[in-house]
């Protein structure tokens, strides 16, 4: 049937067949692309308030001064801490204090009544966040400043880990700063 027609009708077909032939295959990848896109739609409110409860936490100023007495050595910390975003969140603040270099290992946590958060080994495991310090975090600086208690002549502590847990125990942050 196609040998049937001219010469000229046969390259004009042939033309237009390639012609949509290419539109065809152009349309596909257009919409497979658009398929494999998300668009930037505004997300609905329950994803919304799920990323608030994980706000990111800024940590600056960190500060550590050893004092040494006859009776007592002590490791004095300060630090600040806001959220990123615009809200409010109630935490707690856990500070914890190791030197992994000697056996056996030797740590300290803050605050003083926060020893049920950390194991015989000095490693953290929350779970209680009411032993820690409460803090309410915004976007706005808080201080927070801690002292740890060392018995005299064991040797400095090399590592402080900072600790963030917001009220069901989900860890917001964990920093540590080498000394």
């Amino acid at each position: 049937m196609f040998q049937s027609l001219a010469p000229r009708r046969r390259r004009l077909i042939s033309s237009v067949a390639y012609t949509a032939l290419v539109a065809l295959a152009a349309g596909l990848g257009y919409l497979t692309f658009r398929a494999t896109q998300r668009p930037n739609e505004p997300r609905p409110t329950s994803e919304v308030a799920e990323t608030i409860t994980l706000p990111l936490i800024d940590v600056s100023a960190f500060s550590a001064r050893s004092e040494r007495s006859s009776e007592v050595e002590r490791l004095n910390l300060s630090l600040r801490l806001r959220l990123t975003a615009h809200a409010t969140v109630d935490c707690y603040v856990y500070i914890l204090a190791r030197n992994a270099h000697v056996v056996p290992k030797l740590w300290a946590v803050w605050p003083a009544q926060a020893n049920t958060a950390v194991t015989a080994g000095g490693h953290f495991r929350g779970g209680t966040p009411p032993t820690g310090e409460p803090v309410q975090l915004t976007s706005s600086w808080t201080r927070v400043t801690a002292t740890l208690q060392r018995p005299p002549g064991q040797p400095p502590f090399d590592t402080v880990t900072v600790y963030v847990l917001n009220a069901r125990g989900e860890v917001l942050l964990e920093r540590p700063f080498p000394l």
